[in-house]
């Protein structure tokens, strides 16, 4: 068997598809809740990414759809800080030296995941302290979570191993990120009233698209090194 090309037994070690997944499941949660709600006439017909007519948090809230979001995104709170556990191998594999980045990556990673947890189970219940909770939580997620991916990307990006349109994938991502957040400064003293709430809401289901899409570019980056159960790099030829 030649190198790169493994056999049956060795598909089972790549954890890739972990990486594609905690991507996907987002998507399916947040996507499923909105359908949800549309169909029970609690939110307008929109595209959301581009018109902004509801935010994440109010597609998923109330009916059936707070239902799927929680029974879908509790779960996904384990399978992401899986996934940053497997990062935190991964990079300590594709770079010894930087070991601050990675243990920031991993503490960022891990407690973001802690307060999507925080956030997931008080959406949508009353009162002013579980509103304050949810503001905090999800505040708290999308920043660490970024910064974990921030990290990320500090290592991913410099490694040879990855090849030039991987590094070059990672930095446009964070080129993206970076670019998204300081938009949405400026969006909050430009408008007024609905016109600042409908664009603050697209940027806000386009920052969490954007967020998504480092899992998927990373288990392309996992596939790319060798990166499996056995936790070793064999890069591909």
């Amino acid at each position: 068997m030649e190198d790169g090309m493994p056999d049956e037994a060795g598909r089972w070690s790549r954890l890739e598809p972990w990486a594609w997944a905690t991507g996907l499941w987002p998507l399916l949660a947040v996507h499923g809740a909105y359908a949800l709600s549309l169909h029970a006439g609690l939110v307008p017909a929109c595209v959301p990414y581009v018109e902004g007519c509801t935010s994440i948090s109010r597609a998923a809230r109330q009916g059936d759809a707070i239902l799927l979001f929680r029974a879908m995104m509790l779960p996904y709170v384990a399978l992401l800080a899986l996934f940053w556990l497997l990062n935190a191998r991964w990079c300590a594999l594709l770079a010894p030296a930087r070991m601050k980045a990675r243990r920031a990556m991993l503490s960022c990673g891990l407690v973001g995941a802690v307060f999507l947890a925080l956030y997931a189970t008080t959406l949508g219940v009353d009162g002013d302290f579980y509103r304050w909770l949810r503001r905090y939580g999800i505040n708290l997620y999308f920043s660490l979570t970024v910064l974990a991916q921030m990290f990320l990307i500090a290592i991913a990006g410099r490694a040879e191993a990855l090849g030039p349109r991987l590094r070059r994938g990672f930095l446009v991502l964070l080129a993206l990120l970076l670019g998204l957040g300081l938009a949405s400064l400026p969006l909050q003293f430009l408008f007024d009233g609905p016109a600042r709430d409908a664009r603050m809401n697209a940027l806000e289901w386009q920052y969490a698209l954007l967020m998504v899409a480092a899992y998927p570019l990373t288990g392309l980056a996992w596939r790319r090194s060798g990166f499996g159960l056995q936790f070793g790099l064999k890069p591909s030829p």
